[in-house]
């Protein structure tokens, strides 16, 4: 089956975030290279809607571009994808795919994660925003919940961290599966469970301690009130996904909820918010 390869101009902070929403698409492949992403999807898939909408994403970023490629032979995808994926320390932890041979070294938290094309695997800034301000907070007995968890790998840290249980939903099925997974692979099945779908899988009794969302802006902005919702009330919220440039319309939105920003972090373009009820 012949596919059709995209040659997006990008900085590498952007792949992931890129890579992500390709998959939405019905893109299947991809490599990554310091400035540079390639993208495969099926010929038969790819129309003026998704070039449109592909158009549309790229606008977003004033550096990046993209080009077309005539179809190519059919390629493995896995192959192409392990070999992207290499151990990275990110604080107190260590990411990195079960076919990595790297040590942890003495108070290193370990976080096996086989990504699948599941969005998290720690090479995104937001994420690894995350995994930084994890580690601020005390997670001993506390519930977590784990909004749009991708592989998992926020809600696993969040455990190892000492958390009591977590809950993770997301709507794409590769993230259900790979989240599923990865639990079984760093050993906390017993206390994750991953659920398909949004913040309708949860039942309206039940409230966390600890609330994460690595999702975008949009998606953020319209889960807010339901997250604040299902968070206890001397609970916190942890937002990621953000832009630094998105953070008027977001403090807006928090004002509007009655909340308030306790900390705040950033890394190149992208922001994370610790926020709370007054």
């Amino acid at each position: 089956m012949k596919h059709i390869k995209l040659i997006f101009d990008l900085p590498e902070q952007y792949h992931e975030f890129f890579i992500s929403e390709l998959m939405e698409l019905d893109f299947e492949g991809f490599e990554q290279f310091d400035e540079t992403l390639e993208a495969y999807i099926e010929a038969g898939r790819y129309n003026d809607f998704s070039r449109e909408l592909i158009e549309k994403l790229v606008m977003q970023f004033p550096e990046a571009g993209f080009q077309e490629t005539e179809a190519i032979e059919e390629r493995n995808w896995n192959e192409l994808w392990e070999q992207s994926i290499q151990p990275q320390k990110i604080g107190r932890f260590l990411v990195k795919p079960t076919w990595s041979g790297a040590a942890a070294e003495e108070g290193e938290i370990v976080l096996e994660i086989d990504p699948k094309m599941a969005f998290g695997t720690g090479y995104h800034a937001t994420t690894r925003l995350m995994l930084r301000q994890l580690d601020k907070i005390g997670f001993s007995g506390k519930t977590v919940l784990d909004a749009g968890t991708g592989t998992g790998i926020l809600a696993i840290a969040a455990l190892k961290l000492g958390a009591e249980s977590a809950v993770g939903f997301d709507i794409d099925p590769w993230s259900e599966r790979n989240a599923a997974e990865n639990f079984l692979l760093n050993g906390v099945e017993e206390s994750a469970e991953v659920r398909f779908g949004g913040m309708e899988t949860l039942s309206k009794d039940e409230k966390f301690e600890v609330t994460l969302a690595n999702i975008n802006r949009n998606a953020l902005l319209e889960l807010l009130p339901d997250l604040v919702f299902h968070t206890n009330d001397e609970g916190v919220i942890l937002l990621s996904g953000l832009l630094q440039t998105d953070e008027p319309v977001v403090l807006e939105r928090i004002a509007e909820l009655g909340l308030l920003v306790s900390d705040k972090s950033t890394e190149e373009e992208w922001m994370l918010l610790q926020i709370r009820r007054k």
